[in-house]
């Protein structure tokens, strides 16, 4: 992360995205051979993605707001990056599973969602118009955009000399959860439609690791060891092995992104090496194997169901190797530098 107090590229930031992508493919590959045990690992590894997404974007607006001379290009500029970031991929899978008529999860059957099911999910607006989602993994998408229209209104409130406002906000989007409940109920459409709300405090875990680390208060630092075993003591604390409904773990979800968020923030920064290369890779393109995994699993599990194990299991590798790569080198890449080329044009014209 490269700013003041961001470094440009972090081996604890590529391990966290590494392990959440293999966490909801291992939890979609077990389901995929009727094995449920593993639907909350799953989840818990979007919970990492949301603590993620949310520092890197906070460093990003820092960035930014460095070549911005009004808050309103800086968030015209984040907005724009964040479009030409999501919107591509996502599109493209929409338009993929409602052609070749691929489930919404490998296990399934397909079915038609309709005109305006389609139209939603190609907005990525599926949780606002309640409609059925035309990919498994895509519930989480909507979530993240709507936390996009968020994160700069959280970055203006705790950037300057604004000390661990970050915990004030944590604290006030676990308790608007209650609020939420007493004056709209569960069962209601209005409720439903807020959901994104419920995973507000995971975001904002990583606005707390951003805000504790560019506050460089905290000086002292845990060995680096010590972030991939708080990752994983907080992936055993959630419980893998379980089916549970999510919702059921939401608090619980909330504490970890919480500690992982603080646990960052104080850990030192591991060495690359080779097993970082890896994981750097692996983080690099994960928004692919997220979109392209279901598909991959659906045809090898149920169209290549008749082919002997040994043509289906390196099909599997190859396949979860070879799209997330393609995708990035032709569509996510060239996308991400559209969306940055634009931003800056933004910036320079309010800055005349």
């Amino acid at each position: 992360m490269a700013s003041s107090s961001h470094k440009e590229m972090s081996v604890n930031l590529d391990l966290l995205r590494a392990v959440a992508v293999l966490s909801v493919f291992f939890s979609h590959l077990c389901k995929a051979l009727h094995n449920d045990s593993f639907i909350s690992l799953g989840s818990f590894g979007v919970i990492l993605f949301f603590v993620h997404t949310s520092y890197v974007l906070m460093a990003s607006l820092e960035r930014l707001e460095k070549t911005s001379n009004s808050d309103t290009s800086l968030t015209l500029a984040f907005w724009i990056r964040r479009i030409f970031r999501i919107y591509p991929l996502a599109i493209l899978c929409v338009v993929v599973m409602a052609v070749f008529h691929i489930p919404a999860n490998p296990e399934g059957t397909y079915s038609w969602i309709g005109l305006k099911g389609l139209l939603s999910n190609l907005a990525l607006i599926q949780n606002l118009t309640l409609s059925p989602y035309i990919q498994g993994p895509l519930w989480s998408l909507p979530l993240e955009l709507q936390m996009y229209i968020i994160l700069p209104f959280a970055y203006f409130a705790i950037r300057g000399k604004r000390r661990y406002r970050s915990f004030a906000l944590w604290i006030f989007f676990v308790l608007l959860v209650p609020i939420m409940v007493l004056i709209m109920p569960t069962n209601t459409t209005i409720y439903q439609r807020l959901n994104v709300f419920l995973y507000a405090p995971c975001f904002t875990s990583g606005i707390v690791a951003f805000d504790l680390i560019r506050s460089k208060t905290w000086t002292w630092k845990l060995p680096a060891w010590t972030w991939p075993v708080g990752v994983f003591a907080a992936i055993a604390l959630f419980g893998p092995h379980s089916d549970a409904v999510f919702p059921s773990k939401l608090l619980r979800a909330w504490v970890l992104s919480l500690l992982l968020g603080v646990l960052y923030a104080i850990v030192a920064e591991a060495r690359p090496n080779w097993i970082h290369r890896i994981f750097h890779w692996i983080a690099e393109r994960s928004y692919g194997i997220y979109l392209s995994h279901s598909v991959l699993l659906w045809i090898v599990f149920y169209q290549m169901s008749q082919l002997p194990l040994w043509v289906r299991i390196p099909s599997l590798t190859a396949g979860a190797i070879g799209i997330p790569a393609l995708l990035f080198i032709s569509i996510e890449k060239p996308l991400i530098l559209a969306g940055g080329h634009l931003a800056r044009r933004i910036l320079k014209s309010a800055a005349r």
